[in-house]
């Protein structure tokens, strides 16, 4: 199946044929690949868009994915003897102790901008092309942008709005306020939508669909009154029934379906959108590593990320979401003794227990590990070819339950909170009453790992709230700093306040 890792893979081979048809410098080209004559065949404007979709595999693994996550309730980095010391960086996100200085904080900043470039570049060239296809891949370009901004707005607040491809080194960007970048987002959405596709088949598996931008919507939607102190919660239940109401979308019966690399591609009817990856490297799905204690794989992972205590325990214990951690003894999970118990380096019985007692100098064993989704038993070195959805059809379920919730229609939230539980219990376990916290807690229970954590905490009022290593944290962690190397870059960006 082709995944985003061929358009990478195109874009490659174009550099390397341009490499080789380049090196006799006396010979007269026959013919010469300029924007106007290149932007014509499908083959064509997919390596001209892979670069734009290749920054996507940041939010799977990358310093945009830390922000949201490592910050939140849900996961924990503990040192572990001289491993994930790495100068408190770790520790410091989770605690809300980070400063414009920590490298997690421009990493993001520079990978959102790095695709808002890549974008810029491409979209001139793609409105010049002049035909039905080439419009097609402009809407997903300025959907990719408006996604990059999205991020940008939810992480640092009000920041440059950059649209040319091209930008005078003497007179840097302007900041945007958040405001302004919110309607910017939106304005572009809606602009593309019209003009995206509703399905791709394999080959294209994983492109911008119409319904890949109303997911974006309903998210920007649902935290609005966030982003611009004015709630928005009839928009955002618009935008979750066009994914609904367009009947290409449902829950699959079993949770641990959804992620089987047996069932990627369009004929999983959960995934909306989704970054693909390959066993290779460069192109990798590496949560894995991140994850599993260095004797679960032959690819030595690196046994890191793990689930905090609390948030395990929030889940009920006959809830089967909550068997994507592992607890308890190990074993092998890939390779020549998959299967077979595995020792920790010392040689004893590997046991991973829920608690962590020390994040300074936790044990190989402590905490929950994630085993969400399934090893690949063709992964090389580290990187696996999971595909990593960024929006699933309970994400849409959820977002318009909670909506609903904030517009009173209580019964209409709860029928659907209750649609998304049906498939975690068994008997099914109902709930008979709902407050604005149980959807908070559903979130998480569904969405573990999915990039949604951090929002959802802000917008329910639970951010600053204290959590297991970390105390009580004031509103202006809400946003992040603006990096301190873009502000001795850019004299015309101001650090949010509180740093």
């Amino acid at each position: 199946m082709k995944h985003l890792w061929f358009f990478r893979s195109a874009v490659l081979l174009l550099f390397s044929l341009w490499v080789v048809s380049c090196t006799d410098l006396t010979e007269k080209p026959k013919s010469v690949v300029t924007a106007d004559n290149f932007y014509q065949t499908e083959a064509e404007l997919v390596s001209a868009v892979t670069p734009v979709y290749a920054s996507l595999r940041d939010f799977s693994w990358g310093d945009p994915m830390f922000l949201q996550e490592v910050a939140s309730d849900e996961l924990v980095i503990p040192q572990r003897g001289g491993d994930w010391g790495d100068g408190d960086i770790w520790k410091d996100l989770h605690r809300h102790t980070w400063k414009p200085t920590l490298g997690f904080v421009n990493g993001a900043w520079t990978s959102l901008y790095r695709g808002i470039a890549r974008a810029n570049s491409v979209i001139p060239n793609l409105e010049n092309a002049g035909t039905d296809l080439a419009k097609t891949f402009l809407a997903e370009v300025r959907v990719l942008r408006a996604y990059f901004y999205w991020w940008l707005m939810d992480l640092y607040g009000g920041v440059p709005i950059v649209t040319d491809p091209v930008t005078d080194p003497n007179n840097p960007p302007k900041q945007n306020t958040r405001e302004e970048v919110f309607d910017f987002v939106v304005s572009e959405l809606n602009a593309a939508i019209p003009d995206l596709e509703e399905s791709f088949g394999a080959g294209n598996w994983g492109r911008v669909t119409k319904w890949a931008a109303y997911a974006i919507l309903s998210q920007v939607y649902l935290n609005a009154e966030v982003y611009t102190g004015t709630a928005r919660w009839q928009e955002c239940v618009d935008a979750c029934d066009a994914i609904i109401n367009s009947g290409q979308f449902e829950m699959l019966d079993n949770y641990f379906d959804v992620f089987d690399l047996n069932n990627e591609g369009p004929g999983n009817r959960e995934l909306i959108w989704v970054v693909g990856h390959k066993a290779a490297d460069g192109v990798g799905f590496l949560r894995h590593m991140a994850t599993l204690h260095y004797n679960q794989l032959p690819s030595t992972p690196w046994n890191g990320f793990s689930v905090l205590a609390d948030f395990y325990y929030k889940y009920d214990s006959t809830d089967v979401r909550r068997q994507q951690f592992l607890v308890g003894p190990q074993v092998w999970l890939a390779g020549p003794k998959a299967g077979q118990p595995t020792t920790d380096r010392q040689g004893n019985p590997l046991i991973f227990t829920v608690e962590i007692q020390d994040i300074e100098n936790a044990t190989e064993g402590e905490g929950a590990r994630v085993l969400k989704w399934p090893v690949d038993p063709n992964m090389s070195g580290g990187n696996a070819g999971n595909d990593f959805a960024i929006f699933r059809y309970p994400v849409i379920l959820l977002t318009k339950a909670e909506a609903l919730f904030m517009l009173g229609d209580v019964g209409g939230a709860l029928d659907l909170v209750n649609q998304v539980r049906e498939r975690a219990f068994e008997p099914d376990k109902p709930l008979t009453s709902l407050t604005r916290d149980d959807i908070l807690n559903e979130r998480g229970f569904e969405l573990f790992w999915e990039n949604f954590r951090r929002q959802d905490l802000i917008r329910t009022g639970h951010w600053g709230d204290p959590w297991t290593f970390k105390d009580p944290s004031p509103d202006f962690r809400k946003l992040y700093p603006i990096p301190q190397i873009q502000l001795d870059a850019n004299p015309n960006l101001k650090q949010n306040p509180g740093y």
